[in-house]
């Protein structure tokens, strides 16, 4: 899943609210896997946590769950405004005066930034997270060998 953002006057200026209606519906189901992806990190991370607490990894582990958890923050909020988003193209759909079209293209443009944007941090604490429980997860294995 990729996030890329496209020149904004070409496609979102001429695009049938239909076109973006079916869009957004999209995003909102990233949104729900994006959800699912941070509920697994969660686990994943609630696991190796009390090896994480080590006096060695305290410190990256302290950076990693305040990554995480502006993230899920941020995939919260952007959940949201996704939905509101979408209810604002229904009405579109059905009244095209019920609001300044103009100023919903450039919601729309502005949400799609900011999901190519959250996607590139999602990423990123993703791997993190990875990085720390595979070291961690490394180290243990050590431990285990050394003391049979």
């Amino acid at each position: 899943m990729e996030f890329r953002s496209r020149p904004k006057s070409d496609y979102l200026q001429n695009a049938e609210w239909q076109e973006l209606h079916v869009l957004t519906a999209h995003w909102q189901s990233d949104m729900i896997f994006f959800e699912d992806e941070l509920r697994f990190i969660d686990i994943l991370f609630e696991k190796y946590f009390t090896a994480m607490i080590d006096k060695d990894n305290i410190d990256k582990t302290r950076t990693v769950a305040g990554n995480l958890a502006e993230v899920k923050s941020t995939r919260d909020a952007l959940a949201q405004r996704i939905v509101k988003h979408l209810h604002h193209i229904e009405e579109l759909m059905v009244n095209p005066f019920a609001q300044d079209a103009s100023a919903f293209r450039n919601e729309h443009a502005a949400l799609e930034d900011e999901l190519v944007s959250f996607a590139k941090s999602f990423r990123d604490v993703k791997r993190q997270v990875f990085e720390l429980t595979e070291r961690i997860a490394r180290t243990e294995k050590s431990k285990h060998l050394i003391a049979n």
